[in-house]
């Protein structure tokens, strides 16, 4: 069982039965790749400005305690 929802919203219906691209909406409507790629993407980005910021604090709390004797 996967842990995110299927993004193919085909499943396993026919081919024939399946909507052309920008049939029933608009025809920029990303693929399922490039939608987890933007969802990896932005975990990625969440992930590594969380350790800059904790990074920061952490060289900052450092300077002040240091400074304060």
């Amino acid at each position: 069982m996967r842990v995110l929802t299927d993004l193919n919203l085909h499943g396993d219906t026919p081919v024939r039965v399946q909507p052309q691209i920008g049939e029933w909406g608009p025809a920029e409507v990303p693929s399922t790749r490039r939608k987890r790629l933007t969802r990896w993407l932005w975990g990625s980005a969440f992930v590594a400005v969380s350790a800059a910021l904790f990074a920061f604090g952490h060289w900052v709390y450092g300077i002040v305690m240091t400074s304060g004797g």
